[in-house]
């Protein structure tokens, strides 16, 4: 699947809520494979929230991005992150 594939989806929780979609992509190069995807949780910068996921968290790729946590998972790990910049950004 092509990386252009992927940016721009939607993002599903595993209770299928939306979370947002992905805006953006960390390849490990050496490896060959996604390393983290940021989602967004909105479009406008105005109370928009980004979030970083493994490759672990995702079920499955589709028509949405389904993750195997919930939304609540991703805001207690935003807020528990050592470097919260990189994990949630008010922008």
């Amino acid at each position: 699947m092509k990386v252009t594939e992927i940016l721009g989806k939607k993002v599903l929780d595993k209770n299928a809520m939306g979370v947002g979609k992905v805006s953006d992509m960390d390849i490990d190069a050496v490896e060959g494979t996604v390393a983290t995807i940021t989602i967004s949780s909105s479009d406008f910068s105005i109370g928009r929230d980004d979030f970083e996921i493994t490759n672990q968290d995702i079920d499955q790729v589709g028509d949405y991005v389904l993750l195997k946590i919930e939304k609540a998972e991703l805001d207690l790990r935003a807020e528990s992150a050592q470097d919260p910049e990189k994990r949630k950004l008010k922008l």
